[in-house]
């Protein structure tokens, strides 16, 4: 029998582990987020599966942090928003309120999950969006767009 902190600092669980994902991405070079890339995540209108994925990135699994990925508390200290789910009617000012407030150079996620409630966010014409995913992505997908906007991916 395995004591689980063994098993879980083991190279078994992610050192080896391809990160690959379908979704649409238009990457420029962005030379800026080579070191680190720090995002900050705000839900628009989703049916929750997108915050529950996005928790899971931050557990030991995925471990986000050995790849240089780090949570921002504030917009402001964030290179990538990531934006979850399709817009309500309410949620459209405070969306463009905090793009408002990401220092230059910044870039926009959307993943726009899988309900039919709210307005597509590439309707919104936002600024700096370097990649869509649509449905409710898994984290690996998830963590592997975020490996490509950062430049660590082959």
């Amino acid at each position: 029998m395995n004591w689980w902190p063994v098993i879980g600092m083991s190279k078994m669980l992610t050192e080896d582990k391809k990160y690959e994902s379908k979704a649409r991405v238009r990457v420029k070079k962005m030379k800026e987020f080579k070191r680190s890339l720090n995002i900050y995540t705000i839900d628009v209108g989703n049916c929750n599966i997108l915050n529950f994925e996005m928790q899971a990135l931050k557990s030991p699994k995925y471990n986000i942090h050995r790849f240089g990925i780090y949570s921002a508390a504030s917009p402001r200290h964030a290179d990538l928003l990531i934006v979850l789910g399709k817009p309500t009617d309410e949620m459209i000012e405070p969306l463009r309120c905090t793009v408002n407030q990401l220092p230059e150079p910044f870039g926009l996620l959307l993943i726009k999950g899988c309900g039919d409630d709210g307005i597509d966010p590439n309707e919104l014409k936002l600024p700096n969006v370097v990649a869509s995913m649509d449905g409710c992505p898994s984290p690996s997908e998830i963590l592997a767009v975020l490996l490509k906007i950062s430049g660590r991916s082959d």
